[in-house]
């Protein structure tokens, strides 16, 4: 692997993991499964955290079988890890330094150290090759990095008061910048994310047609109201299921922005999720999408890492 000494910005999603290293950009599922077996005729590219081999991104979801990644222990298990090394590996990473977020509700010095203690502690290996990166980690809230993304736009709003709204798979993330400075007591993070109504979309499909579907065709019968599988066209309302899940992200949204404790110039949302419901809720309040929703963070994470050596 060749060496290379930089910045890079690593969003851990629970959906998706984006990476950004300057330009250069990259996004794959958080699929992850453990390795039950050597492969025999298809070439895969494992890797190992701490004698579990694991497979990443699109090979996991070829495998099936895949661990449920939504639940708190998930940051720093050895399937996190797993998905910090995939993401170093495809970007040539092994020194410099990386900028990672969590949840803002997890974020404290302490446990961002705990953060830090894992991936330095940890044996990796890639494509059966013993890793450790070496190189400083730096751990900030998720929501950070939409809004370093979005001061990289308008540097002038730096020192405004920004409201942050995160919305990701599995949590929608609300944070508030004053003059640039995090607000811990303005934080809130709630398990309302996109995979809510993909979930409610799935089941309402079980219900009608009597068979399973992922989060993939659930998405697009969000999108299109329809699949096709195996050549067969499917069509379902789910008009009820959008609804409820609107009111609700809608609602508590609202309260959030409404019970901040300075009144904000700006509020800005982002995330792969924003993506999904922008056509589908009318907010009381206004929120500017920032751009590059999915990738945000990921970039704030690399633009602020940068600019703060």
């Amino acid at each position: 692997m060749q060496q290379t000494a930089d910045c890079i910005g690593i969003d851990i999603g629970y959906g998706f993991t984006k990476t950004c290293r300057s330009a250069d950009k990259q996004i794959f599922p958080t699929a992850i499964t453990l390795m039950a077996r050597e492969p025999t005729f298809s070439d895969v590219n494992p890797i190992t955290v701490n004698g579990h081999r694991f497979l990443v991104g699109k090979e996991a979801e070829r495998e099936g079988n895949t661990l449920d990644t939504r639940h708190s222990r998930f940051v720093t298990s050895d399937a996190w890890l797993a998905i910090l090394g995939h993401s170093l590996s495809i970007n040539n990473v092994v020194k410099g330094e990386i900028v990672l977020g969590v949840p803002p509700g997890m974020y404290s010095r302490e446990y961002g150290q705990r953060v830090r203690d894992a991936i330095k502690e940890s044996d990796i290996g890639i494509n059966e090759e013993p890793y450790r990166f070496n190189g400083n980690v730096k751990i900030i809230p998720q929501g950070a990095g939409i809004f370093f993304r979005y001061v990289k736009d308008h540097p002038d709003d730096f020192r405004k008061s920004v409201t942050v709204i995160d919305i990701g798979h599995h949590t929608v993330d609300m944070t508030l910048f004053v003059e640039g400075k995090y607000v811990e007591s303005a934080t809130e993070s709630r398990e309302i994310g996109v995979s809510l109504i993909l979930d409610s979309i799935a089941k309402a499909f079980y219900r009608e047609n009597r068979f399973s579907i992922g989060f993939k065709a659930a998405l697009d019968i969000l999108r299109d109201g329809q699949i096709t599988y195996l050549g067969t066209t499917y069509a379902i309302d789910v008009r009820e299921e959008i609804m409820r899940y609107t009111q609700r992200i809608s609602s508590i949204m609202d309260r959030y922005l409404e019970k901040l404790p300075v009144q904000p110039d700006v509020g800005v949302m982002g995330g792969g999720g924003a993506v999904v419901i922008k056509d589908l809720v009318t907010f009381k309040h206004h929120l500017l999408m920032v751009s590059e929703p999915t990738m945000a963070n990921a970039v704030g994470y690399w633009y602020f890492g940068s600019n703060a050596r």
